[in-house]
């Protein structure tokens, strides 16, 4: 056989095989890297850019902020004349519509001029604007990116949305905070904007059909494993969260701020002083935001109670809602439909975030398979705390005064 157009192939011995093994590790952390160091470069130069819409100065820093899922923030400081300024900005999630964006502005806008003075105000373009559209690739398309420039909130950045440990005034401040904002955006107008996702008691019915679906796809992890062993309780528990129609009626709907949890507070002295992320807002149920936010901010994430409801915070926080929308005068406090569909509406809450969870880890990439497990398995527990503790949430509620 002539073997001189030919090319041998050999095996590698041992010491060959990890040599080249211990190279691709390391050409796969340059990649990585690399590929870090390529998208910081890109959002400065896109917060660059945005910023010449602004009046503002010139960007001489660029901070990402930590802690978020799905929206970016960054902390910008900028030089004017001789003077440094520091702002907040957020790059909106791929896919966020025009008009959502214009919902949560508008509402913004409204409550601040409505007496809720702890949020963070939009900065206006040049053309008065308060939001910047610029074109990215992506995979070949050109696709729009959205940035929003915001006052850069004082106080304390003190909690994550998970494993809160607030103190007793902290929560007293915080639905205080929740009130005054439902109250200042009582009389907010959309002029027909909507977000996307439905209210919660028509999302709840569609999360059977895409539960199973992610239940069915092939996947090996610890995650899928728990949450194919969990999803028979998730769907009964679905099933059971309804609330007859005339019931509905009497519960009012207002602005939410939907991700009402102490991750989007600022804190000082024990008190809220700062509130922002009103990305995902919508009109809705106002029990929801209430019951949501006690899902974030009152439920045990210790090995020994996780899972667990803390109820005497529960009653802490709902007594300050309730005081202080009473004082408020203005939207009416939780009543007595309300109060009796709390348990109920706190498990649809704790519901909303099993749907964030699995989502996020079955259409996501790149994720942490154990830190997206715990959050999943902290939530199958709420959901189970409550459903065998339904009647003490409602003695918690029916010893509100309203």
């Amino acid at each position: 056989m002539n073997l001189s157009n030919m090319h041998r192939l050999t095996p590698l011995d041992t010491d060959q095989t990890l040599s080249l093994v211990s190279q691709s590790g390391q050409l796969k952390n340059i990649a990585i890297k690399l590929s870090e160091l390529l998208e910081g470069a890109l959002v400065y130069s896109q917060i660059v850019s945005v910023f010449t819409h602004y009046d503002l100065g010139t960007v001489t820093d660029v901070y990402q902020m930590l802690g978020g899922y799905v929206n970016k923030s960054y902390g910008v400081c900028t030089e004017k004349n001789g003077t440094k300024h520091w702002y907040f900005v957020r790059m909106y999630k791929s896919g966020i519509t025009e008009s959502e964006i214009q919902l949560e502005h508008s509402l913004i806008d409204f409550c601040i001029a409505n007496g809720l003075d702890i949020a963070a105000g939009l900065i206006r373009t040049h053309n008065q604007k308060t939001y910047v559209k610029i074109s990215e690739d992506n995979n070949g398309k050109a696709v729009d990116r959205f940035f929003a420039v915001y006052d850069f909130l004082p106080g304390e950045d003190k909690y994550t949305w998970d494993n809160p440990t607030l103190n007793d005034e902290e929560y007293v401040s915080m639905a205080e905070a929740l009130a005054t904002f439902h109250n200042a955006a009582r009389n907010f107008d959309p002029q027909g904007r909507e977000r996307v996702e439905p209210r919660i008691m028509e999302l709840l019915p569609m999360l059977p059909v895409l539960f199973k679906e992610f239940a069915e796809r092939k996947n090996e992890s610890k995650f899928h494993l728990y949450y194919v062993k969990s999803l028979p309780e998730i769907l009964e528990t679905i099933n059971r969260t309804r609330i007859p129609e005339e019931d509905l009626d009497k519960m009012p709907l207002n602005p939410i701020h939907s991700d009402f949890h102490p991750g989007n507070l600022k804190f000082k002295d024990n008190r809220v002083v700062g509130i922002f992320d009103f990305d995902w807002c919508k009109i809705d149920l106002r029990i929801f935001d209430v019951a949501l936010a006690m899902v974030y901010a009152c439920c045990s994430w210790l090995d020994e109670s996780d899972g667990v409801l803390l109820l005497d915070k529960c009653r802490i926080f709902l007594e300050s809602y309730q005081r202080t929308l009473s004082a408020l005068n203005g939207l009416a406090p939780l009543n007595e439909t309300e109060i009796h569909y709390l348990p109920t509406m706190i498990a649809a809450a704790n519901m909303y975030l099993i749907n964030w969870t699995v989502t996020a880890f079955y259409t996501g990439s790149d994720l942490n398979v154990y830190e997206y497990l715990a959050y999943l398995q902290h939530n199958v527990r709420v959901m189970k705390w409550i459903e065998n503790h339904g009647d003490e949430i409602l003695q918690v509620g029916k010893s509100l005064e309203y």
